[in-house]
């Protein structure tokens, strides 16, 4: 693997410096593509950017892309691409968004980057060779109690889980130390890689939102259900990543019996 996370590090830096070519101007045009959803010529030109360089790498590899880039695998490998993650906040001109990309064999992660060109983190993982960020070895928190855990939760998409969003939202507050929505899972899910947040909570999102997070977690030490407690596969819309198997076993029981 060590060829194709040097071409995804690669990729993914060319395709944040397009995207950052777009960010912070006067206006970024954003156009609705669904329930409270956008996108932008930034997310367009960095997915096309993305494409064409794995297709020209990794022909017989298939690509599966937020914005519409797809192909099938011949390889038993896809690639799963979110080319800005945190439009919205890419098209207000917040700093928080970033380039994600994954390689999956069937529902097996087997490297991932993320690339945040505000800070210049480069997130990587392959693996069972760990996870980093740039040259520094990552490793969740060891925080295994509920109230001393900072929890990013999210509670945005209309129809598609907010209600249930809202009762985690009343049901964790008062037990957790803070909770957090910083508007792109991506980076939430490597910042619990990171110990930066202690776990991350989401009703629903895609394979391209979570893909390369996941492995992220998993490789820093941490654990990666959906909100039931099964395994993570491309197919999961909701997750739970946790710094460790005591805190994703604590945030699960209190969903499920607030959800009683």
């Amino acid at each position: 693997m060590q060829d194709e996370l040097a071409a995804a590090v690669e990729i993914a830096a060319e395709a944040a410096d397009l995207a950052l070519s777009y960010f912070g101007g006067d206006h970024v045009e954003a156009r609705p593509k669904g329930p409270g959803d956008v996108v932008t010529a930034a997310d367009t030109a960095s997915e096309s950017l993305i494409a064409s360089r794995l297709t020209r790498r990794f022909p017989h590899d298939g690509i599966v892309g937020e914005e519409g880039a797809g192909r099938p695998s011949r390889s038993g490998r896809t690639w799963y691409i979110d080319p800005l993650d945190g439009t919205l906040n890419f098209a207000r001109s917040l700093p928080i968004w970033c380039i994600s990309l994954a390689l999956f064999e069937g529902d097996k992660p087997l490297l991932a980057v993320i690339r945040d060109p505000i800070t210049g983190e480069t997130f990587s993982a392959q693996r069972g060779l760990g996870s980093y960020c740039n040259e520094k070895r990552l490793r969740s928190s060891g925080v295994d109690d509920l109230t001393d855990s900072v929890v990013h939760i999210t509670v945005d998409l209309k129809d598609l889980g907010e209600s249930a969003g809202l009762d985690d939202i009343v049901a964790l507050s008062p037990r957790v130390l803070r909770t957090r929505n910083i508007g792109s899972a991506a980076l939430a899910l490597a910042y619990v890689a990171a110990g930066r947040f202690d776990a991350m909570l989401h009703r629903f999102a895609y394979s391209w939102d979570y893909a390369a997070g996941v492995l992220l977690v998993q490789e820093a030490g941490g654990v990666v259900t959906d909100l039931r407690g099964g395994p993570y596969t491309p197919r999961t819309h909701d997750v739970c990543a946790a710094a460790n198997q005591a805190l994703a076993t604590a945030l699960l029981t209190l969903l499920g019996s607030s959800a009683r």
